[in-house]
């Protein structure tokens, strides 16, 4: 039975939709120590979340159905080469011609991302907390929130 993720992650936001205040730290995914939060500031990942363990691995907050068009952004905020998804070919949508489709499989995905980590010679993990998102109108229910882990071998202790 897969447990529950036990660590919070509680952001908060001003009037104009502006997080205020830190990324608070997590759980490391591949040695546990507590990783430093910070905001991404590159591609498709831009103003997401991510962490920096002093073991030199690198965690980064992904929605595995988005994953497809973050890819390459989770290699390089890892400190790896990017690299494309091997993603099946789009199929048209009804009979206009102009509308394609995907099906995108974010557990395979993230499968592939590891494997492509791997071979670059990283060590992954990943590992889920809750997050809570405050407004100044409300507070919104909490969320599981996957956070994929990766150390580059030259980061190795």
């Amino acid at each position: 039975m897969k447990t529950e993720p036990t660590e919070v992650l509680h952001l908060f936001f001003d009037e104009q939709g502006q997080r205020v205040g830190d990324v608070a730290p997590v759980s490391c995914g591949l040695c546990g120590a507590p990783a430093r939060g910070r905001t991404l500031a590159s591609g498709m990942l831009e103003r997401g979340l991510g962490w920096d363990c002093p073991c030199g691995a690198r965690g980064v907050r992904v929605e595995l159905v988005d994953l497809d068009e973050v890819y390459p952004d989770v290699l390089e905020a890892w400190g790896l080469q990017p690299a494309e998804p091997a993603l099946s070919p789009p199929e048209p949508v009804g009979e206009s011609g102009l509308l394609f489709a995907s099906y995108v499989d974010g557990h395979d995905l993230r499968t592939q991302l590891f494997d492509e980590a791997r071979r670059q010679g990283a060590q992954v993990a990943a590992t889920q907390v809750r997050g809570r998102i405050t407004t100044p109108r409300q507070t919104f229910p909490e969320w599981t929130w996957d956070v994929l882990w990766a150390r580059p071998v030259s980061q190795r202790n």
